[in-house]
């Protein structure tokens, strides 16, 4: 079926009145006041050939804004630092990159101006950000232009998923995953809470359409229990007119199609007590491919919410209650985020898994604001003003919990009551040893057992950043590339 009879068939059934939306899932809003430090820089260079990690050279620090509220760590990892369980995944097996450009986020973080973190050129420069994405891109195919990153990274999807060593094909739908969780005021929301940034959005547009070869008419931009809000669709559409757009409030008419639900797409390995829902999208149960672009930010419920929480936003029912509330559980339960990985509807047809770290924020719900998104341990005060890729779900989230955990510690997604990170890696020992999990769970979503789903490991430490493979060839565990701006090479 094409997308564009999916979306068609989407109009007809909101017509008729049998239209699905899905559940908001939980809305709480959380201002906690506490202060961070003021701006320095962190400045890296491109290591060509190997990519290996570069190292991080701070610049001199400003005035601090106020004193630095207490990050320090609350939870220690059952597992020590490269330890790596489970088995790499991608082009390079366990390979995650990582490119940091503080020119991408000139925003000054003042809420009184009237201007926005998501503003073009004042609050993020889109050179940077389709840059900083070109470079990823080549990084993690091992490529020398971006046309061959997307050949390379097709033709392994393919390979790997036994649909053949072929590469894109017209008439394969796309599928992107955005995270506008906090656009809870509609598509004029204007809250300055963290979601999907228009410029990243936009990059991955470019990207698909300029160099991956992929018709705007077979692209679908989704977010099943949430809105896009204009400041990401308009630009985008102006640039794209024939891509198309789905959301819970879609109709058809606003710009954005109707959601249709393919019912029973899947299914979970725990039901009793399980109020994730089984049902996705329907354009995006016919899609051939998907991309995962996540956020980097705490959770009040989970620890964090990467790359695997992002899939919330795929199905019709979440779970917040019992199994991914990990800080009032032991290591070593049973967690829906690895059926959501491990399905062939979601984490199966996934090509590309992607952070938007622009603004890492310490919680959810938080603003884009000093307090909560300067990162005053690893960056000196400044955004992360960041992205992470990879080929492998397990590696990337490993990673991205490690950049959070080493930043805000106990401070990550409290700022009251410590102690929400704690275990916050349980889905990820699971997901690394899926078959032969640690809560005894056989996971078989698609009714067949899994095997391991990635790897999984933590950094040796927050200064130096590097995992098994970074410290030997031998390393069987996550490899972190670190492909920065170019512009700075000599200044490391």
């Amino acid at each position: 079926m094409k997308l564009f009879d999916i979306a068609m068939k989407s109009w007809r059934n909101f017509v008729t009145g049998s239209r699905s939306i899905g559940k908001q899932g939980d809305s709480g809003r959380r201002r906690f006041l506490e202060s961070s430090a003021g701006m320095i820089g962190l400045c890296c260079s491109l290591l060509p050939e190997r990519l290996l990690h570069a190292a991080e050279v701070p610049e001199k620090a400003d005035k601090p804004v106020a004193e630095l509220p207490d990050r320090t760590p609350g939870w220690v990892p059952s597992d020590p630092p490269n330890s790596p369980i489970g088995d790499a995944k991608g082009i390079f097996p366990g390979r995650v990159v990582w490119v940091r450009d503080s020119s991408a986020t000139p925003w000054k973080g003042d809420l009184n101006t009237g201007s926005h973190w998501w503003d073009d050129n004042t609050g993020i420069n889109q050179t940077a950000v389709d840059s900083m994405v070109s470079r990823s891109l080549r990084a993690l195919a091992g490529a020398k232009n971006d046309r061959q990153a997307w050949e390379k990274i097709f033709h392994h999807h393919n390979r790997t998923n036994k649909s053949g060593n072929v590469g894109y094909r017209k008439g394969e739908v796309v599928a992107l995953k955005v995270n506008c969780n906090n656009c809870y005021a509609g598509y004029a929301d204007v809250d300055d809470q963290v979601d999907a940034a228009p410029q990243s959005v936009l990059a991955i547009l470019r990207q698909l359409v300029h160099n991956a070869g992929v018709p705007q008419d077979n692209i679908v931009v989704y977010e099943a229990v949430r809105v896009i809000p204009d400041r990401i669709y308009k630009p985008c559409h102006a640039e794209f007119p024939k891509v198309i757009w789905m959301d819970s409030k879609g109709d058809g008419v606003n710009g954005r199609q109707p959601l249709t639900w393919h019912k029973n797409a899947f299914s979970y390995s725990v039901t009793e007590n399980n109020t994730c829902g089984t049902s996705v999208p329907e354009v995006v149960f016919q899609s051939k491919y998907i991309i995962n672009m996540a956020l980097l930010k705490g959770h009040p419920t989970c620890g964090f919410t990467l790359t695997a929480k992002n899939h919330y936003g795929s199905i019709d029912g979440r779970d917040h209650k019992m199994f991914i509330n990990t800080w009032q559980h032991k290591m070593g339960i049973y967690n829906p985020f690895v059926d959501l990985i491990g399905t062939r509807q979601l984490g199966g047809k996934t090509i590309l898994f992607m952070v938007d770290a622009l603004f890492g924020t310490r919680d959810a719900n938080d603003p884009v604001i000093a307090e909560f998104a300067g990162w005053a341990r690893l960056f000196g005060g400044q955004w992360s003003s960041s992205y992470l890729m990879s080929l492998d779900p397990v590696a990337i989230d490993s990673v991205g919990l490690d950049f959070l955990h080493s930043e805000f510690g106990g401070y990550l997604a409290s700022s009251r009551g410590r102690g929400h990170d704690l275990h916050a890696d349980n889905y990820l020992h699971e997901a690394a040893q899926a078959s032969k999990a640690a809560s005894g769970t056989v996971y078989k979503p698609d009714g067949t057992a899994l095997a391991s789903l990635g790897v999984h490991e933590h950094w040796n430490n927050g200064k130096d950043k590097q995992y098994s493979r970074n410290l030997s060839s031998r390393g069987k565990g996550i490899e972190l590339v670190a492909v920065h701006d170019e512009r700075r090479q000599t200044r490391t």
